[in-house]
């Protein structure tokens, strides 16, 4: 039976409500808001990558610290931590001292990122872009339906975009502390009077911190705005074995050993678990419930530097066999040859 009168339990409860409201702030967020009309997101990649991608029904989701920005894991956390110490220097009162310097401390204890992104841009032909993610031009970039692609991973990673100006940065960032902090000064008395072993000022730094967690990975340097990203994140928690044994690893670009996740589409999941009853893979194909889970691609387009003609056909027989008949390929725009 529930104790209703325990902090933990009550705590858990009243996270719920809040995070609504930080999904109507994130929503609502002007910049955010003007790019809910794309309706094409782009996934730079390798011929490699585009073969596993179709044939695996997924994405891997590399851990934030090992991105091509390096500081990026790091920098979301230092936008955080700044503000909370202009609001520990001048607090409103002695609990808003405890609250914020118990949250404090427990942003300071964080170095390790435990998150794990895979990131598409909203433009589709960004010789940026050729260069950085898609083999120098010699890969191709997915273009997928940015509606279905987010519905297809709601239930499993969380999907947003980034923001790179630093006044808009600033003022999400206090937008979400005020909301945040003020939501549990005004539960604070209610708190305060449960059950619980633990200091009160950690407990509830304890549940800031797991809110601020989800939101570090919403801001980069303004010298990446040209990659206009969205990215999906999954996280881990370390304290559960589960969690770490869906990590795997391989050898990235700089020579790194780059830990991931592997971000499945439910269609995958159901080929899994049909794949030794060939009836039952059979039925699957046929099932338009699950046909329509799989990754959404509407385009593909070819990078610069690869023979077009060529690669046009291939990839367009290799789609499919693989069940998409109606993906137009065509050619990048950019004049680049290596």
């Amino acid at each position: 039976m529930v104790e209703l009168n325990n902090r933990r339990t009550v705590l858990e409860a009243l996270k719920i409500p809040l995070e609504k409201k930080i999904s109507s702030i994130l929503e609502n967020f002007p910049s955010f808001k003007s790019k809910k009309n794309s309706k094409t997101l782009y996934h730079y990649t390798d011929l490699h990558s585009l073969k596993a991608i179709v044939e695996n029904q997924s994405f891997f989701c590399s851990n934030s610290a090992y991105l091509n920005d390096k500081k990026e894991y790091y920098y979301g956390l230092d936008l955080f931590k700044k503000e909370f110490e202009k609001i520990a220097n001048d607090p409103k009162n002695d609990t808003s001292f405890n609250i914020v310097s118990a949250v404090l401390t427990e942003l300071k204890e964080k170095n390790i990122s435990n998150h794990f992104a895979t990131c598409f841009s909203l433009e589709g032909d960004l010789l940026s872009q050729w260069r950085a993610y898609a083999n120098d031009g010699k890969g191709i970039a997915i273009g997928l339906d940015r509606k279905k692609l987010i519905e297809g991973f709601e239930n499993i990673a969380s999907g947003f975009y980034i923001e790179y100006g630093s006044n808009n940065q600033l003022e999400l960032v206090n937008n979400l502390i005020e909301t945040i902090t003020e939501y549990y000064f005004e539960h604070f008395d209610l708190i305060l009077g449960l059950k619980s072993d633990e200091d009160v000022f950690k407990e509830i730094a304890q549940e800031i911190n797991e809110l601020l967690d989800k939101y570090i990975g919403l801001f980069k340097h303004s010298s990446f705005e040209e990659e206009k990203e969205f990215r999906f994140e999954m996280s881990t928690d370390k304290q559960f074995s589960t969690s770490l044994e869906s990590i795997s690893y391989r050898v990235g670009k700089n020579n790194l050993l780059v830990p991931y996740k592997v971000l499945k589409t439910d269609y995958a999941f159901e080929k899994e678990r049909a794949k030794d009853d060939k009836a039952s893979l059979e039925l699957l194909e046929k099932n338009k419930k699950y046909r329509v889970k799989k990754i959404p691609i509407s385009h593909i387009i070819i990078g610069p530097s690869l023979d077009s003609e060529l690669n046009k056909q291939s990839i367009k027989d290799f789609l499919s066999k693989n069940g998409y008949s109606d993906v137009e390929i065509i050619p990048s725009e950019v004049p680049y040859r290596i």
